[in-house]
């Protein structure tokens, strides 16, 4: 094998892959050498390329272990190691020490272990021996082994036989609930988006009702450009919260700023939010303006009477502050230097240049000790949101919900926000994740969301992994993943081209759902597993393996005749739904009004239609009408003939009672259904042509559920589920 054979396998950067079709498509070599170009190797260099292959392909074996290593809980525990023959009949000292400080040593003679691995390089058999230690706990240990004057340590992480699955779903439960976007809600007192408030009023309404669960958007804090940016998919952190979604008014601070606030103020403050309140789309720039002004003021009475009072709500976020360390001071550095509102004064003046060159070099440790107040301020909202997210998900729990909220995972972050710019070493901004051609696009699909570096991933020990996994699976019952196919691979798009001349690059996939299931059952986080589309069986078999939830789509679901799926042959491990986020709503797919917006947009695929589109979608009415009428679903004054009946109360209904009879255990609802809603809240393959990520939901949650319709259809799908448990 040539060294650059070896460093395509070494970076994972695929020759091949299987497409929609299912046929094998074979990738040209330019497209593989622009994607090690991508990851910074000088591809017209023979040394760089031999080098680059050495580091990864032999170098570990002349370490005794790498940056991460690991093992299963049990019986099965321990770690290899590699050696030189000439070290085999040494002895070694090795130590172990578990997160509570407890240790455990002991002595090694490799001669005497099993051997799982060899390597020849340079005439030299290298051997990888497995020692076994018993009985280990889940958990991350550090890992020391020294014999002479040598020594090395590494995390070893002993992983679970499978992620956290609730004693109701071991009981087959089989559950129900809404799926929503946050920042749609209204209600009688939001501040022109839906916040954590909202979300209260929310879970209170649905618990009456029998829900188990709300599924969430993604909860990540969003762009400081907030006026251009402000897609979920696409934010600035995923290890933080958006502090658009923090309701000022629950906090203590927010009283204190009214009483000492002009009436002036007051009545500024008022005429804003009743103009913001009555927008059909979330008008963000404004929101955020309005919001960080009160967030300001709130800071300030907070600092006074809690810091300076020495209070226990002040130790309380002390603690928070030490217990989350750097990561959240460099998030506020990039906050401080990045965000803007009205008579803003925490604004540190150094170019986005400048503060990514501090994160590389020193991680801006100096600008940290600079800036402490404007720290303090951000690290303030995070903490409020933190808060209210975790009292929120405590109300659930103590409502009789079996999972609470279930929180949305996005599969990247812009690369001009905070996650990637303070990790330079770890994300490879010279690409950007994607898809590969299928029918909606033929040329592919290119997200713009720069992709980590495995090798750079595996080699910094998964730290960043592992924190985002943590932070994600806190304060919630499930993590939805969204494009859970990244645990395995993601299609890289190389720089200035179409998606079209990417790869399939493939990531430690082992170690990463290894990571996954362990903080799973750390965190006590059911996991869901987006795996729509083309994904292979390997990746379905091992999330069935380990207790991960896969994600179903009614539109999508068909048989191999090309008939929608009945509900008996739902997975039984799966969160079903009739739509999402992506697709119309029921009233939208029946008038075919998604269809007619594509065609106004000229977003259709190559080769096909508005005439074509529209006649698929006819045929697959008649298919929803005869599963129906199967199912004994069909409504009074309808016909399987009725494809060109206009779409009414009755049949959406129908079709989400026919949904709530899936195997599946966790069955959801998207809440425009339940009113009717036709305006779709995002529209895949379009920026600027529609404004995607900002439409509100038609009413407010007090008259959605002051509807004894809408209670009446809640109650008989409570009762459905429970009658399937």
């Amino acid at each position: 094998m040539s060294d650059l054979d070896r460093l395509f396998y070494w970076r994972g950067i695929a020759a091949e892959f299987c497409n929609y079709r299912g046929e094998t498509v074979h990738l040209p070599l330019e497209n593989r050498l622009a994607l090690l170009t991508a990851m910074g190797v000088d591809v017209d260099s023979p040394d760089k390329v031999s080098q680059a292959a050495f580091s990864l392909d032999v170098a570990p074996w002349l370490n005794w272990f790498p940056e991460f290593v690991l093992s299963k809980e049990g019986e099965g525990g321990g770690f290899y190691i590699n050696l030189h023959p000439d070290d085999l009949d040494k002895t070694f000292t090795w130590k172990l020490i578990d997160e509570d400080r407890e240790p455990r040593q002991g002595l090694l003679q490799p001669s005497t272990l099993r051997e799982v691995g060899d390597y020849l390089y340079q005439g030299t058999r290298y051997t990888r021996r497995f020692y076994s230690i018993p009985n280990l706990k889940m958990g991350y240990y550090r890992l020391s082994v020294s014999c002479g004057e040598q020594s090395r340590s590494t995390t070893l992480a002993v992983i679970p036989q499978s992620a956290y699955l609730p004693e109701v779903f071991r009981m087959e439960k089989r559950s129900w609930g809404v799926i929503i976007q946050l920042y749609t809600l209204r209600t009688e007192s939001d501040w022109g988006i839906g916040d954590f408030g909202s979300l209260r009023k929310l879970a209170t309404a649905l618990a009456e009702l029998g829900a188990d669960m709300i599924g969430l958007n993604p909860l990540h804090a969003l762009s400081p450009d907030i006026k251009h940016s402000f897609s979920p998919y696409s934010p600035s952190d995923r290890r933080f919260l958006c502090t658009l979604y923090i309701d000022p008014m629950r906090e203590p601070e927010f009283k204190t700023c009214v009483a000492e606030e002009g009436a002036d103020q007051t009545t500024a403050r008022t005429q804003e939010i009743e103009a913001l309140r009555s927008t059909a789309n979330v008008d963000y720039a404004r929101v955020s303006d309005l919001k960080y002004q009160v967030f300001e003021r709130m800071y300030d009475c907070f600092y006074r009477e809690n810091i300076e009072n020495r209070t226990d709500r002040g130790q309380r976020f002390l603690d928070y502050c030490v217990l989350s360390g750097d990561v959240l001071k460099i998030y506020s550095l990039y906050e401080g230097a990045n965000k803007r509102w009205v008579n803003n004064r925490h604004i540190i003046l150094i170019s986005r240049a400048e503060l990514e060159q501090a994160f590389a070099d020193n991680g801006a440790s100096d600008l940290i000790e600079q800036h402490q107040e404007t720290i303090l301020f951000h690290s303030y909202l995070q903490w409020i949101a933190h808060c209210q997210l975790g009292e929120l998900q405590n109300f659930t729990k103590s409502q009789g919900m079996a999972l609470g909220l279930i929180r949305d995972l996005a599969v990247g972050a812009d690369g001009s926000g905070s996650e990637v710019s303070s990790n330079p070493n770890l994300f490879c901004r010279n690409a950007s994740v994607g898809a590969p051609p299928d029918p909606l696009a033929e040329q592919g699909q290119n997200w713009g969301i720069p992709p980590i570096d495995p090798a750079n991933l595996r080699q910094s020990g998964f730290e960043h992994f592992i924190n985002l996994l943590r932070e994600n699976m806190s304060l919630c019952g499930a993590l939805r993943i969204d494009h859970a196919m990244s645990l395995m691979r993601l299609w890289w798009c190389p720089p200035g081209k179409t998606a079209d001349h990417g790869a399939y690059v493939y990531y430690p996939f082992e170690e990463m759902l290894g990571i996954l299931v362990l903080e799973s059952q750390r965190n006590k986080c059911l996991i869901i597993g987006e795996d729509l589309g083309v994904v292979p069986d390997e990746f379905r078999e091992a999330m069935a393996k380990n207790h991960i939830f896969s994600n179903k789509v009614f539109y999508f679901e068909k048989s191999a005749h090309d008939r929608f799926r009945p509900p008996g042959e739902y997975a039984a491990r799966a969160l079903a739904m009739i739509n999402n986020h992506d697709v119309p709503t029921l009233l939208s797919w029946w008038s075919g009004s998604d269809l007619e917006l594509r065609d106004k947009l000229n977003i259709f695929e190559e080769g096909v239609t508005y005439a074509q589109a529209l006649q698929q979608r006819i045929a697959e009415k008649g298919q929803v009408l005869d599963l129906l009428n199967e199912g004994g679903n069909l409504p009074l004054g309808w016909q399987c003939e009725d494809t060109q009946k206009d779409v009414d109360k009755a049949l959406v209904e129908s079709v989400l009672k026919h949904g709530a009879k899936v195997n599946s255990q966790i069955f959801a609802i998207q809440l425009e259904d339940l009113i009717m809603m036709d305006a779709p809240v995002n529209v895949p393959g379009t920026f600027k042509e529609y404004p995607n990520w900002q439409r509100k939901i038609s009413k407010t949650i007090s008259e959605i559920f002051a509807s004894e319709e809408t209670k009446n259809l809640l109650t008989e799908i409570n009762s459905i589920r429970s009658n399937l448990s």
